[in-house]
């Protein structure tokens, strides 16, 4: 464990610490950024707890441990300035309230001056449940885009639900093994669920056993085994674990996670009038807007403590803790959860209650929120997290947590309070599954609260994020209609301008088609025109211009970016003279027929199925070509159109 003894104290000193346990974990702190000369100034509010001093530790963001402490400031002083830092760097602060060595207090914030966003995100797998390809094949392709559009290499496997978690785990373990730089696995639809365990972290001895555990997906490499626990006290069958059942021994996760896993998953909501395939389709639209920038919550916090507020645990530090990064302590707010979230928009929220798997207990104006109430009022909490006994088992028919994702213009959902969760680097542009790491990870630099008294890191299998795992906390309106020329084996790139108010410009990235993008541009650039004059003859490109911003929150500064517009083709540059492929393809998306023009007499051209399979391919010697596809099944195909001058890749979809 990659921490240092003074954070070990019993939970005994917590509970003399009055009423509110919540905010006696927590220092709020916020950041503000100075370019020059380059500062970064950490401040946060007094809590009622007791103490001497603030200790101040610093890390470079993804460095593991923390080391000495860079400073000590004591109680009644609420503000720290850091001088030793540089422009463009991220980095990761611990404050921590002590008193006669004992920890007190802590929060974590992911600050910096004028950082950018990474641009190669890495490989994503998307796991799809086969019931739904088909049908939501439009928005599917979407997803993929975007993914795309955002820095992701995107691998699409199409898993049966009744294929054994063993199957599934196998089929990631090999594109671990295969794809360079595998980090994040989506799990979009009921893939199967794997179960392990004889815990209950709700303390329900009535809910002992195997709990859902996807973060069996996220080990590559541990050893999860199915021949020790023999346990069947559960009232729920599903938590029964007894050896050869396929369900695992292990509570906690054996050895480190590799992967991010996140889930959207809908099965058996029949608390919902949609269908499985309706709420999966609401989902998937609902996030494309988000991350197109068409929808945008305020940039407001609440959370409300239920029934909770004298537990000595203080689960709603999970709220306390992560929101003022995001939007600085003013932004936050103790107010009712339900009632607030059907009102207005807020990007975070936190709410804990007495529950069951169906509900929370006095979310609602002080009296239980149900999966009904959700199911008819949708809420505007863009991230939560929520608290209470048996819905942190997700897997359960009708259950809470599920049914929050499942309407309004929610889009991530976490059982945050056995343990802690933490979300801190996302103000800075991080990713939903990166936080979602952090904070499942056993080998995690990140404390949170342990049953048996103490402060430790957290390894229950149990811990489990719902949404898509490519989510960011704040996007740009991105730019559209990209066109690149090919003019004297020069690209020339042109496209329409974001309609994003306050933008500062344009990042352009080129990438081979088996590289990594590249930034193009040292500066941002104003305008809606570029010239890049370093292409190699006889080499393919494809560019990708992304809106930028710089915003400022509660951790600083950061170059914010919109996904990515894409040129319309891949070409190849002309070793004696000019070349440039345009081709235009309509009606996207395609009914019966669609028609393919060029500038260049199309050669050849081949249909591809989402499974890869070559389903169609004709040679041709024409500039226009029609293609019938009526007799082909709805969904989304790959059209390779061939020229005597290269080829153009475009996915359509078939209504």
């Amino acid at each position: 464990m990659k921490l240092f003894s003074a954070f070990v104290i019993l939970l005994i000193t917590v509970i003399s610490w009055g009423q509110d346990a919540a905010k006696n974990f927590v220092v709020p702190v916020s950041a503000v950024a100075v370019e020059s000369p380059a500062s970064i100034t950490l401040s946060w509010t007094e809590n009622a707890s007791s103490g001497t001093n603030y200790l101040i530790f610093k890390k470079i963001k993804g460095a593991n441990g923390w080391g000495s402490s860079i400073g000590t400031v004591p109680v009644g002083t609420t503000v720290f300035v850091d001088n030793n830092v540089s422009v463009g760097t991220s980095y990761e602060y611990l404050v921590q309230k002590t008193t006669g060595g004992s920890l007190y207090a802590w929060s974590y914030i992911n600050a910096g001056i004028r950082t950018e966003l990474t641009y190669n995100r890495g490989d994503l797998l998307l796991l799809v449940d086969s019931t739904h390809v088909d049908s939501l094949a439009m928005e599917i392709a979407q997803l993929e885009d975007d993914l795309y559009n955002d820095g992701w290499m995107v691998t699409t496997l199409i898993i049966g639900p009744s294929e054994s978690p063993q199957a599934v785990k196998t089929a990631i373990q090999s594109q671990y093994s295969s794809l360079p730089d595998l980090r994040a696995v989506y799990l979009l639809g009921h893939i199967p669920v794997p179960y392990s365990g004889n815990l209950n972290p709700d303390a329900h001895p009535d809910h002992q056993g195997a709990w859902p555990a996807d973060v069996y997906y996220g080990d590559m490499d541990g050893n999860w085994t199915d021949v020790s626990v023999n346990n069947t006290v559960a009232t729920d069958v599903r938590n029964h674990n007894i050896p050869g059942d396929g369900k695992f021994d292990q509570s906690k996760v054996p050895s480190a996670i590799e992967l991010q896993v996140c889930r959207v998953d809908f099965y058996d909501l029949p608390a919902y009038s949609e269908n499985e395939q309706a709420l999966l389709r609401n989902y998937l639209n609902r996030a494309h807007e988000f991350k197109i920038g068409a929808y945008v919550p305020q940039e407001k916090a609440l959370y409300d403590q239920g029934g909770f507020t004298g537990m000595a645990e203080g689960f709603a530090q999970n709220g306390i803790r992560n929101f003022a990064p995001f939007v600085g302590a003013s932004n936050v707010f103790e107010i009712d959860y339900f009632t607030s979230l059907t009102t207005e928009s807020y990007l975070w929220s936190y709410g804990c209650g007495a529950g069951s798997y169906t509900s929370a207990g006095a979310l609602d104006n002080g009296t239980a929120l149900t999966t009904g109430e959700l199911a008819a009022t949708g809420m505007q909490a863009t991230f939560t997290m929520v608290f209470g006994s048996y819905f942190g088992d997700w897997d359960k028919s009708n259950n809470f947590m599920r049914a929050i994702l499942a309407n309004g213009q929610t889009l991530s959902a976490s059982w945050a309070g056995r343990p802690n969760w933490h979300y801190h680097t996302m103000a800075q542009g991080d990713n939903l599954g990166a936080a979602a790491l952090i904070s499942m990870d056993k080998n995690s630099d990140y404390l949170s609260l342990d049953l048996g008294g103490g402060f430790v890191t957290w390894e229950g299998v149990h811990v489990a994020q719902l949404g898509d795992p490519s989510l960011r906390a704040y996007y740009v309106e991105p730019p559209s209609n990209l066109q690149v020329i090919n003019v004297n084996n020069e690209a020339n790139l042109d496209w329409t301008a974001s309609t994003d108010s306050g933008i500062d410009g344009y990042n352009i990235y080129r990438r081979t088609p088996n590289g990594l993008w590249v930034k193009l541009n040292s500066s941002i650039v104003v305008g809606t025109l570029y010239t890049d004059a370093t292409i190699t003859s006889g080499d393919n490109y494809e560019f990708m211009v992304k809106a930028v911003k710089l915003k400022t929150n509660g951790s600083g500064t950061f170059f914010n970016e919109s996904l990515g517009s894409t040129d319309a083709e891949v070409f190849t540059v002309g070793l004696d003279e000019p070349i440039a492929i345009e081709i235009a393809i309509y009606p996207i998306p395609a009914n019966d027929q669609i028609t393919i023009s060029s500038n260049q007499a199309i050669q050849t051209i081949q249909l591809y199925n989402v499974s890869g399979q070559l389903v169609y391919q004709d040679a041709k010697n024409q500039s226009t070509v029609s293609l019938d596809l009526s007799t082909y099944e709805s969904g989304a195909y790959v059209l390779v159109v061939g020229t005597e001058n290269g080829t153009y890749e475009k996915r359509i979809v078939k209504n």
